[in-house]
């Protein structure tokens, strides 16, 4: 997968109030793209396991990419999660 869009670095390299959805705006995007290109990989995010993420091609290129913009690992799993969630719950799925 080749990055059809800017991945944005934090405003700070510390956390800040507001990280958590700017690291959510900032992979909203690639996000995107997947849930139009591969809408099976945004299901299995909705596992809630980082590990399954990172086994996903799509998502695995997606997290490298934000971890190399400079986000954690920790903060941008569940923006990926998030996000699932948004683009699911718009298809009309209902999640707990």
């Amino acid at each position: 997968m080749s990055l059809s869009h800017q991945i944005s670095s934090p405003r700070e390299p510390d956390q800040y109030e507001g990280r958590e959805a700017d690291c959510t705006a900032a992979l909203r995007p690639l996000v995107a793209d997947i849930a139009t290109a591969e809408p099976e990989a945004l299901v299995a995010a909705l596992n809630g396991n980082m590990d399954s993420l990172e086994k996903d091609t799509a998502l695995a290129f997606v997290i490298e990419a934000a971890k190399s913009a400079g986000w954690d690992s920790e903060e941008v799993g569940p923006a990926v999660m998030r996000l699932a969630r948004e683009y699911e719950g718009a298809k009309g799925a209902i999640f707990d």
